[in-house]
């Protein structure tokens, strides 16, 4: 079996169950049909008209375009083929691409061309900064979130928001609402937010009463979009459909395809589970594969054992997450730090003790190995040397147990798309 590691993959020989989808939603269309299937959706929005009469009754309207970073996989060049075909070129003009960074560090030159493609040059772009001194105040909401934005997006006569919607481990879904908050929030309104997550209804695929998703609608409803483009793929990256018109209705539509498409109800539980995050960029960092993490981990027994694969070529990738690591060692100290002293990057920890609390963790990574060991995760360099030490223990204990004990097969789970696969136990297991 082939699992992806970086830019590569690595080899592996075990026999285990895996627990990736085996087709894609898309087998058999072609990359090339990807901007029809995004025009399409462009053509025939859900609850409002068309773009190009939104724009033809705005004459000389500042048009903004808001559009995911270096950090989500977006088709943005696809995106904007079909919104320029729509707005008409000439008004090019009058667009500003607006980059949506949220807390993120600003993309380099190199990502900016591979985010935009050709509209790079063609096209006015503005890096969104959340500690920006000119940010705007629309409103607070009603659990307390002061909500500032970019005034590029807030000036804006048209304001446009495009991305994926992908699942997330707090908010339900990517997508939608979080072009707003957090992609073009202020740091402050981005921590009250996230502070939400705590809540047992912050969840993976959950909407439904989920604090931190209404928060960022309500936000967005302060300056909502007049209209929305989003895509949902499959964890290839093939384009699955496209959704546009009105925010909500969009995103609705898009989160119901995306949880039928990333959620893989399992009826056994595992001992050993050997997790991809999916490769680059998915593996970029820590701070982005973790969130595989907690889609894997209630899938193994409790004390039983999670291997994460991601290269992490660019380290830990934030100050904060591993510095919360590195002070707080249980679950419960990291919970008590998200209650009463949040910080962005914090979080990440909180999940990371949390699964911690369950199941031993360890990481084939690029990473430190002494800085893992501190915080109590096996490093390993190799997958092999991975499962030849992680495995020692249950054939220690087939040789070494009398014949009433043995565990006659140890379940090993393997997952090659670990970001994009969410594991949910069956309902003798839960």
């Amino acid at each position: 079996m082939r699992i992806p590691y970086g830019s590569g993959v690595i080899n592996i020989d075990i026999e285990g169950k895996s627990l990736d989808f085996r087709s894609s939603r898309t087998e058999g269309i072609p990359k090339s049909l990807d901007v029809d299937i995004i025009k399409h959706a462009i053509q025939n929005p859900i609850g409002t008209i068309r773009l190009n009469e939104i724009v033809k009754r705005k004459k000389d309207a500042r048009i903004v375009i808001v559009v995911d970073d270096h950090t989500r996989e977006a088709p943005t060049e696809k995106i904007l083929d079909a919104l320029t075909e729509e707005i008409g070129k000439e008004h090019k003009k009058q667009i500003t691409l607006l980059v949506a960074c949220g807390t993120h560090a600003p993309p380099a030159e190199e990502d900016l061309k591979r985010i935009l493609g050709r509209y790079y040059a063609q096209y006015n772009f503005v890096i969104h900064d959340c500690d920006a001194t000119d940010l705007v105040f629309v409103g607070t909401t009603s659990r307390g979130t002061p909500v500032m934005l970019n005034r590029n997006y807030v000036e804006a006569d048209i304001k446009i928001l495009t991305g994926d919607i992908t699942l997330h481990y707090y908010a339900g879904f990517g997508g939608g609402r979080k072009s707003i908050l957090p992609g073009i929030s202020s740091r402050e309104t981005i921590k009250k937010n996230h502070a939400l997550l705590v809540d047992e209804r912050a969840r993976t695929t959950n909407v439904e009463n989920n604090p931190v998703h209404l928060d960022m609608s309500e936000a967005a409803s302060f300056a909502p979009p007049d209209f929305v483009i989003n895509t949902v793929a499959d964890a290839s990256g093939c384009l699955v459909d496209a959704y546009a018109g009105e925010m909500n209705a969009v995103f609705l539509k898009g989160a119901e395809v995306a949880k039928s498409l990333f959620s893989l109800e399992i009826d056994d539980m595992f001992d050993v589970l050997l997790v991809s995050a999916g490769g680059f960029p998915k593996d970029r960092n820590l701070y982005q594969a973790s969130k595989t993490i907690d889609n894997s981990y209630r899938a193994v027994v409790p004390g039983g054992k999670l291997i994460l694969v991601a290269e992490c070529r660019e380290g830990i990738g934030d100050p904060y997450f591993e510095d919360w690591m590195n002070r707080y060692a249980s679950y419960e100290a990291a919970e008590e730090a998200i209650k009463t002293n949040f910080v962005l990057g914090g979080h990440k920890a909180f999940y990371m003790r949390k699964a911690m609390n369950r199941v031993r963790l360890s990481i084939v990574s690029e990473l430190d190995s002494g800085v893992l060991n501190r915080w109590g995760i096996n490093a390993y360099r190799s997958v092999g040397e991975a499962l030849e030490e992680e495995m020692e223990e249950y054939r220690h204990y087939n040789v070494t147990k009398t014949s009433t004990k043995i565990k006659e097969k140890v379940k090993i789970g393997i997952v090659k798309n670990g970001l994009d696969t969410l594991l949910v136990p069956g309902t003798k297991n839960r």
